[in-house]
Formats: structure tokens, C-alpha cells, sequence
């Protein structure tokens, strides 16, 4: 009966929304045309808004049951119980199927992980196969999408105690690539599940995992690990990606951290402390870098670099006027391409550039900037040295860079981001770009 009663609930939200009505104030037999005042067009807007709230589909022949909550709920429950792509990973491993896969289905699991198939296309694509831009971009619509199942109401629908509404603001991201298939060893057409964890530490920080699996493997292999080290121990890139809730009090100038009041967001699983993303980030402001290189890595740059970016607000923002935390690598990308090839002491040409790539990349998040706003990005960068490394054949060794670098508001000076990646120049060697001799001399 709790189940169904809160299937009732969550139907009552999103029908309430769309008739701009307490939910709690529906009848479960109020009819939602004669009885509510709802027209066609809500009445269709109803039926999408539960296809896409409960991940199933419900055909023309059914929609006349949805003119009531009571009949409603009779007909989503008969649907979330049916053999279908929504079904569980649970329930399709325990009958012994397999879940077909198929480019954009998405459902999810018991065990709370959103399930994402997806086939990377041209619109994931960069310059070197798969883009950081377009995968942050990705991210933050998973991220979306798990909360909207959770909240039963989107995501910019959400409001805290005072009914003000929220915004979600991402802080921390971690992205690892195994170093022997980084970002550019994945090109278009290639498949994936994607399968994403979220936690939740008194409902105003959210903090969650994307592991990438191969779309060939068995469904029994994607399962949704506890953390970054596990997935490096199976061999799958992975993303990490902290969140937090703000509201606006006066306009889009003040805001405050805050919390949602959608009943839903309380079954998302629950953590006993804040995690330790929070702290890697006040740590990373803080100290202005989440740390040094290994010691076998030269540094090419002889003093920081630093360039101004101006904000192209018909690129650079998202829909709060504020520029969009997908942008940033792609940010960081063009102070490389501005900077790298004529300041370092050793430089890093333009065709070196077109074929790096992301291996690992450790974001904080700090502040955001406005249209009227530049910033000033600093670079420090390093090179792999093979010579200091021991490396069998320094001459095959691959082209490794390590950069640190700060983005700072140039309106007050504040402190925007803090980031540290290591790229490789996908598909070519130190011989093959005539670096051995700088790094040997670098080596002593």
C-alpha cells in the first residue's frame, strides 16, 4: 500500500504542476478536464510528462485511463511491472535475460543507479575524436535527469522550505581515463552503458559516479561500483561529480546554499558525512592546486603563464546568464592553444596541440562569472621525462603533459577555478616530435 500511495503522490506532483494546483489538493477520482479544467493540450502534456517522469511508454489506446489520478496510478503500476526496456537490472539478471541494448534507452535499477545507453555521435565529437566539452555536457544531463527521477519534477522546478527556487551548481568533478585508452581512443559510432550513482548528504550536497562500460559487455559486468579505484581496477573510464543546491534571494546576485523540498529527494541514498569532494575542493581554493606532478615529470615553462579570456555570452553561457561549467575545459583548451607554443621553454606546436587529449582531469569549481566579465587563466605545465622515469626506449615513449592551472574573475580578482590535468598527444611519440634531447638535457 506505501508503494502505491506513493506512486499516487508522485503522479498528483506532476499533474498539480501542470494545472498549477497543490498536488495534495487533487481528489484521487477528480476528472482532469470536467472536474479540474485542464484542456487538451495539458491533458497531452500530462501524458508526456509521466512517460518521461517514469521512463515508459503509453499508447494512444491507453490514454483515456489517465484522466484521474486513481486511474492513473492503476495504469503507470501496470506498466512499471511489465517486461519492458524500463525494466530492472535486478529482475532481467535474475530471469536470466539480457537487456538488449539500444542507443538512448535509459532506465533505472533498484539498486538506484540510471542506466544511459548511448552511441557517441558527430555532435560528440572535437577536433581528436571525443570531446571534453560535449562529455561535460552529457554529465550534467545525467546528473538532471537521476534527480528529476528521484524529485518527480525537474530539475528547474525545484524549490526549497520558502518556495523560492533552486539552482544546482556542480564543485568538484573528477575524470579518469585509463592511460592506455584515453579520451581520443573513443570515436564516433562507439557504444556504451553508462551507469551513474548518486548519494546524497542531508539533501543539499549530491555527489555520484558515471562508470563507462562497453556496450559489448555482458549486463552482469555493468554494475554501479562504490568508487573511482574500482573502476580503475576494471579498466572503465569514469567520471565523479559533486553538487550542491542554491537559491536566490535577491535576484541572480545573492545566493545561498539551500536544500530541495520535493518530498522524493529523501530516497535518494543517503550519506552520514559530507564527502570528501567538499574538501578536496577548499583544500584545492585554497592552496591554488590539488598538487605538484610526479618526479618524473619536467617542467616546460619557465615561469607561470597567464592569458585574458573574454566571455562570449552566444558560447560561453547557459541559460542563467552565467558562463556554463561545461565551457571550462574547453576554456582551459584555448589558453593551451594561445599560450603553449611560443612561451614555454619548450615549446608545444600547434599540430602537437590538434592531437592532445584528456587522460585525467580534477576540477574546482569556485565561482561564476557574468557577460559583462573576462577571466585570466594561468598555466603551469609539465613533460613526462623518460629519461628521469627509466624508460626502456625513451625514443617510444608516448608525449605526457601535466598542467595545473587557475582561472581568476577579472572584475574583483576572485578565484573561479582550480583544475589539474594530464594529456597526451594521442598517437605520437617524444621522437617523433624531436623532444628527447631538451628532456635529456632536462634530466642532467
Amino acid at each position: 500500500m506505501a508503494k502505491e500511495q506513493h506512486l499516487r503522490q508522485r503522479i498528483s506532483t506532476v499533474l498539480g504542476r501542470i494545472l498549477e494546483l497543490p498536488g495534495d489538493c487533487i481528489a484521487e477520482d477528480a476528472h482532469l478536464m470536467s472536474d479540474l479544467g485542464g484542456d487538451s493540450w495539458q491533458y497531452l502534456e500530462f501524458r508526456t510528462e509521466l512517460e518521461r517522469v517514469f521512463n515508459i511508454v503509453i499508447p494512444d489506446a491507453e490514454v483515456d485511463r489517465l484522466a484521474t489520478v486513481e486511474e492513473c496510478s492503476q495504469l503507470v503500476g501496470e506498466y512499471l511491472d511489465r517486461e519492458s526496456p524500463s525494466r530492472t537490472r535486478e529482475e532481467a539478471v535474475s530471469a536470466g535475460l539480457q537487456k538488449a541494448w539500444k542507443a538512448g534507452d535509459t532506465y533505472v535499477g533498484e539498486d538506484g543507479a540510471y542506466y544511459v545507453d548511448i552511441e557517441l555521435g558527430g555532435h560528440r565529437m572535437g577536433r581528436n575524436n571525443l570531446a571534453e566539452t560535449p562529455l561535460m555536457m552529457l554529465l550534467g544531463d545525467m546528473r538532471r535527469r537521476h534527480l528529476n527521477h528521484y524529485a518527480g519534477v525537474p530539475v528547474k522546478q525545484l524549490v526549497d522550505e520558502a518556495n523560492d527556487p533552486l539552482s544546482t551548481r556542480f564543485y568538484y568533478l573528477r575524470m579518469l581515463f585509463p592511460r592506455q585508452t584515453p579520451m581520443a581512443s573513443f570515436g564516433e559510432d562507439d557504444r556504451f552503458t553508462i551507469v551513474n550513482t548518486l548519494n546524497s548528504f542531508g539533501n543539499s550536497v549530491m555527489d555520484g559516479y558515471s562508470f563507462f562500460y562497453p556496450a559489448s559487455w555482458p549486463m552482469e559486468k555493468k554494475i554501479p561500483l562504490k568508487n573511482g579505484k574500482q573502476a580503475e581496477e576494471v579498466g572503465v573510464p569514469y567520471i565523479r561529480s559533486s553538487n550542491i543546491f542554491l537559491s536566490r534571494l535577491q535576484g541572480d546576485d545573492w545566493q545561498k546554499k539551500s536544500r530541495p523540498a520535493q518530498p522524493g529527494v529523501d530516497s535518494i541514498p543517503k550519506i552520514a558525512e559530507v564527502p570528501d569532494s567538499y574538501v578536496l575542493m577548499k583544500k584545492a581554493g585554497e592552496g591554488g592546486s590539488f598538487g605538484p606532478p610526479p618526479g618524473h615529470f619536467s617542467s616546460i615553462t619557465q615561469e607561470t603563464l597567464q592569458v585574458e579570456y573574454p566571455i562570449e555570452p552566444d558560447r560561453d553561457l547557459n541559460g542563467e546568464g552565467l558562463l556554463c561549467f561545461e565551457n571550462y575545459g574547453m576554456i582551459l583548451d584555448v589558453a593551451e592553444r594561445r599560450l603553449l607554443p611560443e612561451k614555454p621553454g619548450i615549446p608545444i606546436g600547434h599540430d602537437l596541440l590538434d592531437a592532445r587529449t584528456v587522460v585525467s582531469r580534477q576540477s574546482a569549481y569556485l565561482a561564476d562569472a557574468r557577460r559583462s566579465d573576462s577571466v585570466a587563466v594561468s598555466i603551469d605545465a609539465w613533460l613526462e621525462n623518460p629519461f628521469l622515469a627509466d624508460h626502456p626506449a625513451p625514443e617510444m615513449a608516448p608525449i605526457r603533459l601535466f598542467m595545473n592551472y587557475e582561472m581568476v574573475r577579472r572584475s574583483d580578482g576572485r578565484k573561479m577555478l582550480v583544475s589539474q590535468a594530464e594529456k597526451v598527444i594521442f598517437g605520437k611519440t617524444l621522437e617523433d616530435a624531436d623532444l628527447l634531447e631538451e628532456l635529456k638535457k632536462l634530466a642532467g
